[in-house]
């Protein structure tokens, strides 16, 4: 496998995960985190 090979199939395995992660629905626990902080900016 050549250098440029290597890098590519890097490249396309970094994607794939990133990808797989962005597609993923976001924790109830990070939702209701996130709800409070916009509330305590709201009250300042």
């Amino acid at each position: 496998m050549t250098k440029k090979n290597i890098k590519k199939q890097i490249d396309e395995n970094l994607r794939r995960v990133y990808q797989d992660k962005v597609e993923e629905e976001l924790p109830d626990r990070f939702k209701e985190l996130l709800e409070q902080l916009k509330k305590q900016e709201q009250s300042k």
